[in-house]
């Protein structure tokens, strides 16, 4: 990954995809150029090691990667844990293309599904907020046509088999959703989960539904890694905030 390779990719085309070469993978990725946020999401992935807060998890081998953005994290968790299988799931229907292209040669251990990951199943909208990787979905206001397909924990859980050992969601602000009344139904088949947290809100209604539950916990900036989930007993429930 070169300097030159980046310079060039930042003064290229958002719509065009180009191929970069990353030293740290045998494959080529793909990105988008100019005004598109991938090369910077590959930065903050490989030289800032965003996930770096994982170094020493037992290697997961059922991964749900919410919040996609273009596959990178996938290809990511791909060869650091080799033995893990993953489903990433990403609403923006230009970013998926890009998602699909990067972890179709990895089609034996990666699923991609275009949707965004909710509260209930349905429909959901898309809010772009200007810059990809910060792009947002919300519920229809009323008489709106909602265009991407909502997906629920449960049923991501249900299609890795009925457990997951790593969930990470980078969601902007949709965690709020995710962990609303419904989470009880999936959070006892989760072990792990790495969340960026967007906001008080979203932070209290993440603690609120682990209040039942045990866990090891550490963080860096805004994102926050909940380690070996387990139930605590009934009498150890603490008052919700």
């Amino acid at each position: 990954m070169s300097t030159l390779s980046l310079i060039k990719i930042r003064f290229g085309s958002p719509t065009q995809i180009y191929e970069l070469k990353v030293p740290q993978w045998p494959e080529p990725v793909y990105v988008r150029g100019g005004t598109s946020s991938d090369t910077t999401v590959l930065y903050e992935l490989l030289v800032t090691n965003e996930y770096g807060i994982l170094e020493d998890l037992d290697p997961p081998s059922t991964i749900i990667d919410g919040g996609a953005n273009i596959g990178l994290t996938c290809i990511y968790f791909l060869h650091r844990y080799p033995g893990s299988r993953i489903i990433s799931v990403e609403p923006f229907a230009e970013t998926f293309q890009v998602c699909q292209k990067n972890v179709a040669r990895y089609a034996n251990r990666a699923t991609a599904l275009h949707g965004a990951i909710w509260s209930h199943a349905g429909r959901v909208s898309l809010d772009p907020q200007g810059q990809d990787w910060i792009n947002q979905v919300r519920a229809p206001v009323e008489g709106e046509t909602a265009t991407t397909e909502a997906i629920t924990m449960a049923s991501l859980v249900k299609a890795a088999g009925g457990s997951v050992d790593l969930l990470k969601l980078d969601v902007e602000g949709s965690e709020k959703e995710i962990f609303g009344s419904g989470a009880q139904e999936w959070l006892p088949f989760v072990r792990n989960i790495v969340v960026e947290l967007h906001g008080q809100d979203c932070k209290d209604r993440v603690f609120g539904a682990l209040a039942s539950y045990e866990y090891e916990l550490s963080n860096h900036d805004m994102v926050y890694f909940f380690r070996n989930l387990h139930a605590r007993s009934t009498s150890e429930v603490p008052l919700s905030r």
